[in-house]
């Protein structure tokens, strides 16, 4: 987690003097640099291994491993680790959420909203903004290095093909579809994002598929002769980029959107 906040205020040190749509784009190029860089350390000196990835990474032990023999229960890893990981990650997204909540209502939060609002006014009321915004950048890569040592924990391997552009669209797809500034819509997106990507795109190619496999016809048209690029999951940027376009011109607070985004929209539009 330290070493993720200090690569935090690394990244935020060239981007301070940007904000709003500019410092996005930045921080996603930034992103695509770091994996492109990351996937060939592997020579002279070898850093990460390159495509190859790290592996084995060990999991977190059992902690409770003696009281379950204690009790009769047979600690089957097998059996145990995806109920352990699960609730290992309800147990990090609620000290996020309440850390958050937190930082919404401290000196530090109402700090970051000046900034948001107007940084220039922000400055003048006495606002330390390069600390402020190296102090952003710095806890929200220490929750994403938490997050990370529990996905490569799980995955037991990780490269930097694990983090691909798609993954950073993925996510922002997630907040804008929930509402930027909301733990409520931030969870939603999270949720459509991640059922849409793994339950809905991949069911319909395999439901077309099996049509197509069927060989059934309709109103005279034989399924088989469907051509084979027709699967959604193929097209997952274009959904994705068709739903952020969608959101951000018919609901830009997204679907959960903080009251005060909400208001301040609201306001706007009136106006």
């Amino acid at each position: 987690v330290g070493v993720a906040a200090s690569a935090g205020i690394l990244l935020g040190l060239p981007v301070l003097r940007l904000h709003g749509d500019y410092l996005a784009i930045v921080t996603l190029g930034f992103g695509e640099v770091i994996r492109v860089l990351a996937n060939n350390l592997d020579k002279p000196i070898n850093f990460t291994n390159g495509p190859k990835g790290i592996t084995p990474i060990s999991r977190p032990p059992i902690f409770f491993a003696p009281l379950l023999r204690a009790l009769g229960i047979d600690p089957n890893p097998n059996v145990i680790y995806p109920l352990y990981l699960y609730f290992l990650v309800l147990a990090i997204v609620g000290v996020t959420i309440l850390v958050n909540r937190r930082l919404e209502d401290s000196h530090i939060g109402r700090a970051w909203e000046a900034i948001r609002e107007d940084q220039t006014a922000a400055q003048a009321m006495g606002v330390p903004l390069v600390r402020m915004k190296l102090m952003a950048f710095a806890c929200g890569a220490s929750f994403a290095g938490a997050v990370g040592v529990l996905f490569s924990a799980k995955q037991i391997f990780i490269n930097p093909e694990s983090f691909t552009f798609m993954e950073s669209i993925g996510v922002l797809a997630m907040i804008i579809l929930g509402g930027m500034g909301s733990i409520p819509g931030a969870i939603l997106g999270a949720t459509v994002v991640t059922v849409l990507n793994l339950q809905v795109l991949k069911g319909l190619s395999l439901w077309i598929n099996e049509l197509r496999n069927a060989g059934l016809t309709i109103l005279g048209f034989n399924l088989a002769n469907l051509p084979t690029q027709l699967e959604p999951a193929k097209y997952e940027r274009m959904v994705f980029g068709l739903i952020l376009v969608l959101m951000m011109i018919f609901r830009p607070q997204g679907f959960l959107p903080a009251r005060r985004r909400h208001r301040e929209l609201a306001g706007g539009g009136d106006g």
